[in-house]
């Protein structure tokens, strides 16, 4: 029921209030709109009543998730769309003439109205809306509560008399790009449909400056790539293709990689950095100081001027099917830090849609600005749950590089992911087709990760017998067999350490044999997967779970919308093993192992000496939102009776048929 902030005098003003803000629609044809669930499956088709009947958003609080009875029940009622909002509140947007109605359902804990700050980024005073006058121009991004065509998106401002123009409309991720006065900004952020607006921030390379001489081969050494690259391994990338958004085109005529660029760019102006990045993928290793991660991979080039991020990865993907991309470029301004922006919701979104996507980003290289403070420095994109965010180690690869951006996001989830060399890398320019240069930053990170991860998905495909791997695979094995750099355990510079590509493919080698060191299983709310193990002699112990957890709403406190939590259990003792957790309040202390981790989508239990004994390592779904969440498991110990991998089928979802949109959960 409705709680006594909501009394019936309090109703009825609501349902004024909501009128009056939301205005009249404009009379025209019956809307449909495409509701999926949750876990992928059929979608229903729901009639919006907006033209007879006026529509808002309501914030409606339950005491658990919703389940897909639950939200048909309300879709049936006339309830448009659902979409979660964190901490067990849901945007109903609905014909205000349904609020009586929801006053009668007995499960409903509160209903309010939605504040209009909460559409807008809070977290930073970037935007100074205050400061501006109306007609001063701002560029948006906006996600909305349901799917809009650009027709949808121009008629639907057209009605509300926003003047805006519409750079970019995302259908897939419920998002737009529109440039408008800020009076037209802070009039739009009112519209029922509006889930979240924020600035838009102009976007450059995290590179360094250019330097003399030295070699990509120390990051291919450092780590234990080249060793794939010969028997018993003979890994090269072959058969794969990257996708590279960088500031321009890659030189295609390098003698390093023969006929293996297509440019995708609207331009074909070839650029020194991308060039650079490309090389450090998929460089033929003709000078070995430069040879590549994965060195016969097909390299596609994409302009991030014409699609960034999210938009990139989509268009990536349906024009060339591509599934691995690499984003060494973040925004150039002093914007946006540790915060779960717009365009970091849409990556989770775009990933959750599908998870057989791996994107890369570079961290930033805000360290060494005095202008930041030295945590919680990561901007927007690079915050997003759902993808990797790559910092630099220095040369010698032993230290965090000063210049590497640190984390946390605000909500104290661990940035950046993993690490890899990012000082003095050689790779080719595009200032010749034999030209070479040395550069540090994230940017040389970053395409190092990336090549590295193509090379743990050729040996998966292999031992598979030809599926891709899924990202929360990707991650559970990159993070399990990394090497700790930094502080004990992961922390907010180095994340969990530097990657050990050999160690990575080793681990992922096991799934074809006797005993597997990967698992992937689903789980729903309240319930537990257990894996029960016997060590017959001590041993070191690390397991990590990862999952693709579900875009969140950037306006909430947590971005966690699936909460899994992992526990080791000695059956002997009775003694738990958690994972590790971090204070963002004190980002530079140790890493703890003391409690359950509420913050991340990933955990990673680790015991320097675990005794002799029966264990069982106990996955819990303490909060999940939709129907199931999928997650991926790996062990540095055989703690797993057989492998499961069939069911990873299908092993590429083709044209994003299966939806996952928040719209349903």
């Amino acid at each position: 029921m409705i709680s006594d902030k909501l009394s019936k005098t309090t109703l009825n003003a609501l349902i004024l209030s909501t009128v009056l803000q939301a205005g009249a629609y404009a009379q025209g044809d019956e809307y449909k709109s495409d509701t999926y669930n949750g876990n992928g499956g059929q979608a229903l088709v729901l009639k919006s009543l907006g033209n007879r009947d006026v529509e808002t958003t309501l914030l409606v609080s339950f005491n658990k998730p919703l389940s897909r009875s639950e939200k048909e029940r309300f879709y049936t009622m006339g309830v448009d769309t659902i979409v979660y909002a964190g901490a067990l509140n849901y945007y109903f947007y609905l014909p205000e003439s349904l609020i009586g109605r929801l006053h009668e359902v007995t499960d409903i804990e509160e209903i309010r109205s939605v504040n209009t700050q909460d559409r807008i980024n809070q977290h930073h005073n970037e935007m100074n809306l205050a400061t501006l006058s109306d007609d001063d121009v701002v560029e948006a991004n906006v996600l909305f509560l349901k799917e809009l065509s650009h027709q949808d998106l121009a008629r639907y401002l057209s009605e509300h008399r926003i003047d805006a123009k519409i750079e970019k409309v995302t259908p897939e991720s419920r998002s737009a790009r529109v440039r408008l006065t800020t009076k037209a900004f802070k009039k739009m952020s009112k519209l029922p449909l509006v889930q979240y607006m924020d600035k838009a921030s102009k976007l450059f390379q995290t590179d360094a400056m250019p330097l003399l001489e030295e070699r990509n081969s120390k990051t291919s050494e450092a780590s234990h790539v080249q060793p794939l690259w010969s028997d018993p391994y003979n890994l090269n990338g072959r058969n794969f293709s990257v996708g590279i958004v960088d500031g321009g085109a890659v030189l295609k005529t390098h003698r390093e990689f023969g006929n293996r660029v297509y440019d995708r760019t609207s331009n074909g102006e070839v650029n020194f950095h991308a060039t650079h990045v490309a090389g450090t993928i998929g460089a033929a290793g003709i000078n070995p100081k430069a040879h590549g991660m994965a060195n016969e991979v097909d390299v596609y080039s994409y302009y991030f001027g014409d699609d960034a991020f999210s938009d990139a990865v989509l268009n990536m993907y349906k024009r060339d099917g591509i599934l691995f991309s690499n984003h060494s470029y973040g925004y150039s301004l002093k914007e946006h830090l540790a915060d779960y922006d717009a365009l970091a919701a849409t990556q989770d979104d775009v990933v959750s849609q599908n998870p057989y996507l791996n994107i890369f980003e570079a961290a930033g290289n805000d360290g060494l600005d005095s202008a930041y403070s030295e945590y919680g420095i990561i901007k927007g994109p690079g915050n997003s749950k759902n993808v990797f965010t790559i910092g630099a180690l220095n040369s010698m690869s032993n230290k965090v590089a000063t210049l590497s951006s640190a984390g946390p996001v605000r909500d104290g989830r661990i940035k950046p992911d993993l690490c890899v060399r990012g000082e003095y890398v050689t790779s080719p320019t595009s200032e010749g087709d034999s030209a070479y240069a040395m550069m540090s930053g994230t940017s040389m990170a970053c395409p190092g990760a990336t090549g590295m991860g193509l090379l743990v998905a050729e040996e998966y495909k292999k031992v598979t017998g030809g599926y891709d791997i899924r990202h929360d695979t990707l991650k559970a094995v990159l993070i399990n067999t990394a090497t700790d750099v930094a502080n004990p355990g992961p922390d907010y510079k180095a994340g969990f350490g530097m990657i050990d590509a050999r160690a990575a493919v080793d681990t992922v080698k096991t799934i074809g044999g006797k005993y597997p060191l990967v698992n992937i299983s689903t789980i729903g709310h309240g319930r537990e997967n257990s894996y029960k193990f016997k060590m017959a002699k001590g041993s070191d112990f690390k397991v990590t779970i990862a999952w693709v957890d579900p875009e969140a709403n950037p306006s909430s406190d947590i971005t966690l919308v699936n909460d899994i939590d992992m526990v080791l259990v000695n059956e002997t003792t009775g003694q738990h093993y958690y994972p590790y957790t971090l204070d963002k309040e004190h980002p530079s202390r140790v890493a703890q192992k003391n409690k359950a981790n509420h913050v991340d989508n990933i955990e990673q239990i680790e015991v320097g000496y675990l005794p002799a004994g029966e264990y069982t390592l106990v996955v819990k779904g303490t909060k999940i939102i939709t129907d199931t969440q999928e997650y991926s498991i790996a062990s540095s110990l055989p703690i797993f009776s057989r492998s499961n991998i069939e069911t990873l089928k299908p092993s590429k979802i083709q044209n994003f048929a299966r939806r996952m949109f928040l719209a349903t959960f």
